[in-house]
């Protein structure tokens, strides 16, 4: 018999208990990807060619505070700025109360000279700017309530007491986020009684040397003043966003490490009373010549056996997290499950670890047992 073979049948010895221990692995491991994927989607936000170009200009105090529209065409005029719109959060519902999704204010004539990576026909462009109920929406989000250019929706407002009858002039599509809808800025600041107020800016700049001065000079232009602003690269605003949920990292970070020890703990003890169940045969072994080296590689070597097959199958639940909807289920905060290389081998690298280590203690009794002291206790 070669020792694969006798690795195998070892391992398989209690069906029961082995593939209790490999769904445990496997679940534990699955939480860990889960978990570490989810930290580095909301630390490194994708981010489109031109974001390094686009800023975001908020009220200083916070971002849930509004701007005076006669801010736009201040910020128009500073040297360095070639586009600017206006962003409105509306936070509208459409029939479905417990799907939301990104609905926007905005200046039609500007905002896709903004994301430039989101792609609208000329006409559809064109109409968007003629209608005042105009509104444009992203492929997914078309396709996820059946709508279609000429259709007629209505926005159910929450945050604001109206509700915003729309009219469907174009579909636009985009690599990241096709799960939003724009509409005319305008038509809203009028259905409000015309407040002349925007919740932030969003600017593009002429080129990535300009960004720092345009910054400087935007804050400088509003400092003392009723509504001082405060100024930040996309990258920087989705980050400051993130982090008013607490330190992301530390969090995730604990609760995996508690995943992973619990399970260590859990191997172990599965291990001792499997290694413990066969002491005579450890005994065996060492009187037919088997070195103590070689009871211990045997011993290990079934537990790390087990603990991959553990993280294997925690990888397969993982990829399966690509066939759920998560914007929808996490309401977009998180768009796509998608690990990264150095998830895999985190993932692989405790499964080697549990392994190891859950094999190691009991492995290493086994061997240092005289052949005689084993057979006294299986008597």
């Amino acid at each position: 018999m070669t020792f694969s073979r006798f690795i195998w049948k070892n391992a398989f010895r209690n069906k029961r208990r082995t593939a209790l221990t490999i769904l445990s692995i496997g679940f534990s491991l699955f939480l860990l990807m889960a978990l570490l994927t989810f930290m580095d989607t909301l630390l490194n936000p994708v981010v489109e060619d031109d974001s390094a170009l686009r800023l975001l200009v908020t009220r200083s105090t916070s971002i849930a505070d509004i701007l005076p529209i006669a801010y736009m065409d201040k910020i128009k005029r500073v040297r360095g700025v070639e586009h600017v719109a206006p962003l409105q959060w509306f936070n509208g519902i459409y029939k479905d109360p417990d799907y939301q999704f990104a609905n926007f204010g905005t200046d039609p004539a500007e905002i896709f000279n903004i994301y430039t990576e989101q792609t609208l026909g000329p006409e559809a462009k064109a109409a968007f700017v003629a209608d005042r109920r105009g509104a444009v929406a992203g492929a997914d989000l078309a396709k996820r309530f059946g709508w279609k250019v000429g259709d007629k929706i209505t926005l159910t407002g929450t945050i604001f007491p109206v509700d915003l009858d729309l009219d469907i002039v174009g579909i636009f599509t985009a690599d990241l986020n096709e799960n939003m809808l724009y509409f005319r800025w305008d038509y809203m600041d009028e259905a409000l009684g015309k407040p002349g107020v925007a919740g932030a800016y969003v600017i593009k700049a002429t080129d990535p040397a300009s960004v720092p001065m345009v910054i400087d000079a935007i804050d400088g232009m509003f400092r003392n003043s009723p509504a001082e602003t405060k100024t930040t690269t996309e990258k920087a605003f989705v980050l400051g966003f993130i982090s008013m949920l607490g330190n992301i990292q530390m969090i995730i970070g604990s609760i995996a490490g508690v995943v992973v020890f619990t399970m260590l703990l859990v191997a172990v003890s599965t291990m001792a009373t499997t290694v413990r169940e066969r002491m005579r045969e450890v005994a065996i072994l060492k009187a037919v010549g088997y070195s103590r080296n070689l009871v211990l590689a045997l011993v290990m070597a079934e537990a790390l056996f087990i603990s991959l097959v553990g993280a294997g199958l925690g990888i397969c639940l993982g990829e399966s997290l690509r066939l759920i909807d998560l914007d929808r289920i996490t309401q977009g905060f998180i768009q796509k499950f998608d690990p990264g290389f150095s998830t895999y081998a985190a993932v692989v690298a405790a499964g080697i670890v549990i392994g190891l280590v859950s094999g190691f203690i009991p492995a290493r009794q086994a061997a240092n047992m005289s052949i005689t002291t084993a057979m006294r206790r299986m008597e």
